[in-house]
């Protein structure tokens, strides 16, 4: 989730963001897998899956991938506000997450966004769902992609 150059134009910086107040952070924990995300020119896939687990703190502790480079990153996202979390020199802020907590969007201020699942699966109707969250993010819709895995 760290910001990169490719990753700018992706979403109109002067749209604001908003976050998840009222995250349940023991719901949002466990096993996450991407769905689908804005993946910047000539990435295989930008973080494949993702696992949380709370820490007391509040923070979260996330290990991502394996993606293209078949190594996974690991470290400490610490809650930063309200569905916000500083990780990897980046933040990413829980945009939406269905009521049963099995789909979920997170976005970070520096374009990136991610669509996630319990599953592999993206049903239309928490597509429609999803494409609403990020439009009214300010991200450009037309080119969020499926997920490519290997």
């Amino acid at each position: 989730m760290a910001p990169t150059q490719s990753a700018r134009g992706l979403r109109d910086p002067e749209v604001p963001m908003s976050s998840i107040a009222a995250l349940d952070a023991a719901q949002f924990a466990g096993r996450w897998y991407e769905v689908a995300a804005f993946v910047p020119e000539g990435a295989s896939c930008v973080i494949g899956a993702m696992t949380v687990a709370l820490q007391k703190s509040g923070d979260l502790m996330i290990t991502e991938g394996p993606c293209a480079d078949g190594a996974p990153r690991r470290g400490l996202a610490r809650r930063i506000g309200p569905g916000r979390y500083a990780f990897a020199g980046d933040e990413f802020w829980v945009l939406w997450v269905d009521a049963t907590y099995h789909t979920a969007v997170i976005g970070s201020p520096s374009g990136q966004a991610h669509v996630l699942s319990r599953d592999l699966s993206l049903p239309p109707d928490r597509r429609q769902a999803v494409e609403g969250i990020l439009d009214w993010n300010g991200y450009d819709i037309s080119r969020l992609r499926p997920a490519r895995r290997k």
